[in-house]
C-alpha cells in the first residue's frame, strides 16, 4: 500500500468523517477528558458497557441504573487495561463518580453511531478473526450491518496505523475464506466522529490501482510466508 502516506491519512480525515447527530439532531460534540479521570479506564468501562447492554438487549442509555452493568464493565476494564499496558493501572480503585459521568457521555455518542445505520442494522461487538502465519488470532472492536469499525477513544485523528489495523483484519478475514464488510469505520467517541470509507475503493486508492482480492491476497501470503514470531496478541 505504498500511497497510504501521511498526506493520504489527512485528506481520510477531512473527506472521509461522515456526520453524526445526537438525540435532537444536532451535530454530536466531543466529550472533554477530565483532569481528575483515567482516560483508558473510563474508554474500555464506556465500550464494555455498551457490550454488555446490548447483549442484554438493554437501553444504551441505562448504564449508570444497573449497578450489576456498572459492575461488570468495570471489571473488564480494568482486566483489558492490565493485559494490553502488562501492568495493572496506577490506581486500581473504583471509577470515581466523575469517571462514570464520562463514561456515560461516551456511551452516549455510541448511540449516536447507532443512529448513522438502519433502525435494526445487525451489530457485532468484539468480531473474531482467526490467525494467518505469523498474525495471530485477532479480535476487532464492532462490526455495524456492512461496515466493520475500529474505536479509538483518544484525543487525536485518524492516524495511518488505525487504517493499517483494520486493513490486517480485512485481510484475516479474507483468509479465512469471507468478506463480511463492505466498509471500514474509524468510530472516535472522545471527539465524536465517523470516518467510514467504501473498502474496494479504498484499498484501489492505496495500492496504486489493486483490487481488493489482489491487495488481501497479497498481505496473507506475506503472513504466512514471512519467519517472524510475534509475542504480543495483535
Amino acid at each position: 500500500m505504498p500511497l497510504l502516506t501521511p498526506r493520504f491519512v489527512g485528506l481520510f480525515n477531512e473527506a472521509y468523517e461522515q456526520v453524526l447527530v445526537d438525540e435532537n439532531g444536532n451535530v454530536l460534540t466531543g466529550v472533554p477528558m477530565g483532569t481528575e479521570t483515567r482516560p483508558d479506564i473510563v474508554a474500555e468501562f464506556a465500550f464494555r458497557g455498551s457490550q454488555l447492554l446490548h447483549k442484554r438487549n438493554r437501553d444504551p442509555l441505562s448504564l449508570l441504573d444497573d449497578p450489576d452493568i456498572v459492575a461488570e464493565a468495570s471489571r473488564r476494564a480494568f482486566e483489558v487495561v492490565r493485559r494490553y499496558e502488562g501492568t495493572p493501572p496506577v490506581e486500581n480503585h473504583p471509577l470515581s463518580q466523575t469517571e462514570l459521568d464520562e463514561g456515560y457521555a461516551l456511551v452516549r455518542n455510541y448511540v449516536s453511531l447507532y443512529r448513522a445505520f438502519p433502525a435494526n442494522a445487525h451489530t457485532e461487538f468484539c468480531p473474531q478473526f482467526q490467525g494467518s502465519g505469523f498474525l495471530s488470532a485477532a479480535e476487532g472492536d464492532l462490526g455495524i450491518e456492512d461496515t466493520l469499525i475500529e474505536i479509538k477513544t483518544t484525543t487525536r485523528k485518524v492516524s495511518g496505523k488505525d487504517l493499517r489495523q483494520l486493513i490486517t483484519y480485512l485481510a484475516l478475514d479474507s483468509a479465512a475464506g469471507t468478506m463480511r464488510w463492505s466498509h471500514i469505520g474509524i468510530f472516535n467517541p472522545r471527539r465524536g466522529t465517523l470516518h467510514r470509507a467504501q473498502i474496494d475503493a479504498l484499498l484501489l486508492r492505496v495500492s496504486g490501482g489493486k483490487p481488493r482480492v489482489d491487495v488481501l491476497a497479497e498481505l496473507v501470503s506475506f503472513a504466512q510466508t514471512t519467519d517472524l514470531v510475534v509475542d504480543r496478541t495483535f
